[in-house]
């Protein structure tokens, strides 16, 4: 079985304050040679962000090369899928005999 907790305590007891208390060297929360390999190690994170930046620009500019010349060529085709269309229509028309051309 569980046990009671305890109650509060009595009230009727003094109350004692310790007339000498510990003398401890306080430790550092964060040791000096901590704080040093952070910032070594945020110094070198941060030039290897500004790499990055510079890199992602650079790759922007190629993809926008890459997206002209793929307009480009989407034009060529359907300018020359153009023509070879007419061509096939006249050649057909004359083949026909609905237009003749004589050559002399």
């Amino acid at each position: 079985m569980a046990k009671k907790p305890a109650g509060p305590p009595d009230s009727s007891a003094p109350v004692t304050v310790p007339s000498d208390f510990p003398a401890v060297v306080p430790r550092d929360l964060h040791p000096t040679s901590d704080i040093r390999f952070v910032i070594h190690e945020l110094g070198k994170l941060t030039s290897q962000v500004e790499r990055l930046v510079t890199d992602v620009e650079g790759h922007g500019k190629k993809i926008g090369e890459v997206k002209d010349a793929i307009t480009f060529v989407k034009g060529a085709i359907w300018v020359v899928g153009g023509v070879i269309a007419l061509l096939g229509v006249v050649f057909g028309l004359i083949m026909s005999g609905k237009v003749s051309i004589a050559f002399h």
